[in-house]
Parts: structure tokens; sequence; C-alpha cells
């Protein structure tokens, strides 16, 4: 079996958007003999002690993080709406403060329409972090997607300055087109900087046949019905958490990228985030 963790996944609290119950995902973990994942909630942190608690109780590796929005400047608010993604995972407890400090500022500072960060304070609290250039609605895939390049090669550059060998290009592949198109771009900007790649599943649900679920919500959240054909959905059914053997043949062609996601694993392994105690269950 090859070896593979999550490092992209949205839980119950990326609210009416995420469909992974918490339980039911360590749950699933256990049953399938997962040792290692990491969730990633949309612009908070709500699950990550209740996850690392029963991680920890299951034997299972948890690593903490969020996909943030992130914006030029967080405190504009000129209803532009140019907002981007990035994942950030803590690989120590200084991470996680700094992921703390990012989140709460996202909040309070930062606050149109979504919770937003900018470069800015990104840079004064990216210590302990790994980051990831996220999905399509992350700043170097949309700028690839526009045909700029070397705007997304300045991009990478930047994170690379901020992060160092902690920064890494994400490569998905949900059979979108929009992916395949930028795939080999994204790859080329990896090797041309010399840049890790990646590859992830935007998890959204546990299992495939989650996917309805996972609508329905979206359609809540959207305040539209099943049967909108204007409504915005996901347009495959991909975003679920798929076994290492599926994420290894789908990145056959890159297999570094399958491998890299243990190697992140092991860095948020260098230090619990969490002072836990262990309850003898």
């Amino acid at each position: 079996m090859a070896d593979f963790v999550h490092l992209h996944l949205h839980t119950e609290y990326s609210l009416l958007d995420g469909a992974c119950k918490v339980d039911d995902l360590v749950e699933h973990c256990v049953k399938n003999n997962i040792k290692a994942c990491a969730i990633t909630d949309h612009g908070n942190m709500y699950a990550t002690l209740y996850f690392a608690e029963l991680c920890k109780k299951n034997k299972i590796q948890a690593s903490n993080g969020s996909e943030l929005i992130k914006t030029q400047a967080m405190r504009v608010k000129d209803g532009s709406g140019d907002f981007e993604h990035l994942i950030l995972l803590a690989k120590n407890k200084t991470g996680y403060k700094n992921l703390v400090k990012l989140d709460s500022a996202a909040f309070v500072d930062g606050f149109y329409y979504k919770p937003r960060i900018d470069y800015k304070l990104l840079r004064e609290h990216s210590e302990g972090l790994v980051c990831l250039s996220a999905c399509l609605a992350g700043r170097i895939p949309k700028l690839l997607l526009r045909g700029d390049y070397e705007g997304a090669k300045k991009t990478a550059l930047e994170l690379k300055e901020i992060f160092g060998e902690d920064f890494y290009i994400e490569i998905q592949d949900h059979g979108l087109e929009e992916q395949r198109r930028i795939l080999p771009l994204l790859l080329q900007l990896a090797k041309e900087l010399n840049i890790q790649p990646v590859a992830t599943n935007d998890v959204h649900y546990i299992n495939k046949e989650d996917w309805e679920m996972q609508d329905v919500l979206m359609c809540i959240q959207m305040k539209k019905t099943i049967d909108d054909p204007k409504r915005m959905k996901f347009e495959t059914h991909e975003f679920y958490m798929k076994s290492a053997d599926e994420m290894a043949e789908l990145f056959s062609y890159v297999p570094e990228a399958i491998s890299n996601t243990l190697v992140i694993a092991e860095k948020c392994a260098e230090e619990p985030c969490f002072d836990l105690k262990d309850n003898g269950d």
C-alpha cells in the first residue's frame, strides 16, 4: 500500500461547506489504518483541540492547520473581493500560537465579508508554520489561469522567502478542466524555483457517496435550491477522502508530490501543539 497523508481537509467546522464530522473522520482513520491526518478548516480553528484529543486517544498523528483568506491589505475595505486562499499547518507550539494569532487578527482586524490576513501579518507570524499554495482559489493558481506566469513566479518566490523550505507548491486533480490546465505550469514553477510539490485532495466529505450531503450544505449556504441551474456547485464528485493508493495512482507521474506529504507530516510531528493529558483510555 502506498503512503500518503491528507493535508487539505475541511471538517464540519468549515461551516455549510465541509461535511466531515470530526468523530466520523477519526473513526474512518481508525478503520482504514490511517496513522496521520491534517485538518484545514476555512478561516477558523474551531475543531483543532477536539480533533487533537480524539487523535491522541486513537494513536493518530493530528496536524492542525487552517485555510486562511489572504488579501493585499487586510484593513482595506473597498469591496474588491480579491480574496486568495492559503494553507497553513502548525509544526510545533510556536507555529500553533502564530496560527492562532493570524486567525484571531483575521476576524478582529481583517474581517470584511470573510476573515482575512495579508502578507505583512503573514511575515510577522510565519515561524513554525508550513505553507501550501492552496487550491484554484490560491493566488498562484489564479495568476496561472489568467496567463500571468511571471506574476505566479513572483508570488511563489515571495512565499519561499517567507517560509523557506516549508513552502510547497500544492497540486490537485479533481477532474476539473482548470486544474488540469495549470498542473503542468505548477510543476514547471516548482522545478524552476526549486520548490517541492505536494499533492492534496481538497477533502469536503469522507466517502465518495457523501457528495450529495455536501451539495445540500452548499445550497443552504448560498440560499439556493437543489434544482437551481445557476447555483454554485462542485463540478465533480472527487472531493472525498481518497485512499493512499488512489492518490498515488492519480499522481503517479510525480511521486515526490506523494512522498512529500509524509515529509510535511513528520515536520508537523516535531513537537505537539497541545499538552494533552493521557486519559488512560
